[in-house]
């Protein structure tokens, strides 16, 4: 990334950056983590602690050096997360609500950054995500805490905030194998999959500025993990 790129993170909160990994690549990434999956294809967490190949996207030198430019300081891995919104299944429709990532480990601002790796194109209408740019420069906001992980079907995840006024919606649209960077800050969601056949497969990895304390979470169980 360049310093354009940088100051569009600071303005924004976010940045997506393409060609992670070629289309045969992602083909090749989806299938281990298919292979994973239960009946249901739920939300799969932490599975870098058990399966190297997942352990080795968290460390890829394209991905850690973007994110400690962004930074302007090392950082470590805490926890991931595959998220499938597979097409057919009875999470197709799951829709986060608006939210702001920090609200779960909590840490000092901006200390806390997610990657999302997308295994095909994302938009919404197979449950891509939406944003507030600039929402980022917001401190943590009230939220109403609500189960992010493996929430019965039918109702939405995402420790939901209330927009505050001067943000304006913006619909995310990415490509296959891209990445997409937003401060823990930033005000986000997705869109329920209303596809027949599309999925929405994404790999997220939560990274933290090294040095700065964590909350562990219940279901996150967040540990510091060396990406160098």
């Amino acid at each position: 990334i360049n310093n354009h790129d940088i100051a569009f993170y600071d303005s924004n909160g976010y940045l997506t950056v393409e060609d992670i990994h070629s289309d045969s690549e992602s083909d090749r990434i989806l299938k281990i983590f298919e292979s994973h999956a239960d009946n249901n294809f739920s939300a799969l967490m932490n599975l870098d602690r058990t399966v190297s190949e997942a352990r080795e996207i968290m460390k890829l030198p394209q991905i850690v050096d973007t994110v400690e430019k962004l930074q302007r300081w090392p950082v470590d891995a805490v926890m991931s997360q595959f998220l499938f919104k597979r097409a057919g299944s009875q999470y197709q429709h799951q829709a986060w609500n608006p939210h702001q990532d920090n609200s779960y480990p909590q840490v000092p601002y901006p200390g806390y950054i997610t990657v999302n790796i997308f295994f095909t194109d994302a938009d919404p209408e197979n449950g891509g995500m939406y944003i507030y740019p600039g929402s980022h420069r917001e401190p943590l906001l009230p939220f109403v805490a609500t189960t992010s992980y493996r929430e019965t079907a039918g109702t939405n995840p995402g420790n939901t905030v209330e927009v505050p006024p001067g943000y304006e919606k913006v619909d995310l649209v990415v490509n296959k194998g891209s990445m997409f960077i937003m401060n823990g800050h930033l005000i986000h969601g997705s869109y329920p999959n209303n596809s027949k056949i599309r999925s929405r497969p994404l790999f997220s990895i939560s990274y933290v500025s090294k040095g700065i304390e964590f909350l562990v979470g219940k279901n996150a169980n967040r540990i510091r993990i060396s990406v160098r």
